[in-house]
């Protein structure tokens, strides 16, 4: 910047941006030029043994001043490791199967399977198609023996009705007769005589009726038997001669097969198991069978000297 002498004359640099140095100020001194340097990763530091001081008397010092003691190196218990951000951590592997809560738990990873529904009822149906091949030329031999059995039901239940209305009249005719001999007048005797002989035809004829019909009845019933262990011999060889059924015999029946068959095709079940699971699922339906099974076993063992006769659940399955 420029000034004024003594003289008013202009003394100095005619730059206004470079002013001339007065006498009464102080040239600063130069700075150095700083570079801008990029930051360096800091290096992990290494572990550094304690050191150990000298034995020396410490000097002393004016009372009121603080005293400045170097710090003492600290030993480091581990080296820092640097993680890149976003790195995983390693799995952990263990060494022996962890157990807990009652179970084991292996050390290898678990493998899930997705299971192949389609494969395994194609099988199923594959199975059922066997079955009924061979089963249902067979089906009037299940329904002769269903019709056996419902006959032997149907005999064994003979009423009673002939016998006591037997009874009744033959009662009403004793009456009847005791009248005719202690009436006085020989028209009174004669109806009462008439009226009686009636009377006990007619009881001794429902009487003799009831007796001809059970003795009937218990013949057939023999009959019936029978020909029921003829149909069972031939329905336990038929069973017997698929191989590895996969049903009990009491489930083989055409009916209930093409009813299993359905449920398969319908998409309502998988498998032959589950579509069993289906038709036993109404209320009480497997305990009703299990208790016909274990009785209709029993009643037949003790007649076929110990050989049970066949058993078949269409009768107790909803088949609609």
């Amino acid at each position: 910047m420029s000034d004024f002498d003594d003289n008013w004359q202009i003394s100095g640099s005619s730059d206004p941006a470079t002013p001339d140095v007065q006498p009464h100020q102080v040239q600063p001194a130069a700075q150095p030029v700083q570079v801008f340097q990029p930051a360096q990763p800091m290096q992990p530091a290494a572990p550094q043994m304690p050191m150990q001081q000298p034995m020396t008397q410490p000097v002393a010092q004016p009372m009121g001043q603080p005293v400045y003691q170097q710090p003492v190196a600290q030993p480091m218990q581990g080296q820092p490791v640097y993680q890149q951000p976003g790195f995983a951590p390693a799995p952990v592997t263990v060494a022996g199967p962890m157990t807990g809560y009652g179970y084991a738990m292996s050390q290898q990873p678990v493998q899930y399977r997705t299971a192949d529904y389609g494969a395994e009822r194609e099988k199923n149906l594959n199975e059922c198609a066997r079955m009924i091949n061979h089963f249902s030329p067979k089906v009037d031999l299940y329904q002769d023996y269903e019709k056996c059995k419902t006959d032997i039901v149907r005999y064994s239940r003979s009423s009673v009705a002939p016998l006591v209305w037997g009874i009744i009249i033959c009662v009403i005719g004793l009456g009847l007769v005791f009248s005719a001999i202690t009436a006085n007048y020989k028209d009174v005797i004669i109806g009462y005589s008439i009226a009686a002989g009636i009377t006990l035809l007619i009881g001794a004829g429902l009487i003799l009726l009831f007796a001809l019909k059970k003795r009937y009845n218990k013949k057939k019933i023999e009959e019936l038997y029978t020909q029921l262990g003829e149909l069972s011999n031939q329905l336990n060889l038929l069973y017997n001669g698929f191989s590895n059924c996969i049903l009990p015999p009491e489930f083989t029946d055409p009916r209930i097969l093409f009813k299993l068959q359905s449920l398969i095709i319908s998409g309502r079940c998988v498998t032959i198991g589950n579509a069993i699971n289906a038709l036993l699922s109404v209320r009480n339906t497997y305990m009703r069978i299990n208790q016909a099974k274990s009785q209709f076993q029993q009643d037949t063992a003790a007649r076929f000297n110990g050989t049970p006769a066949f058993f078949n659940a269409v009768r107790y399955l909803d088949l609609r």
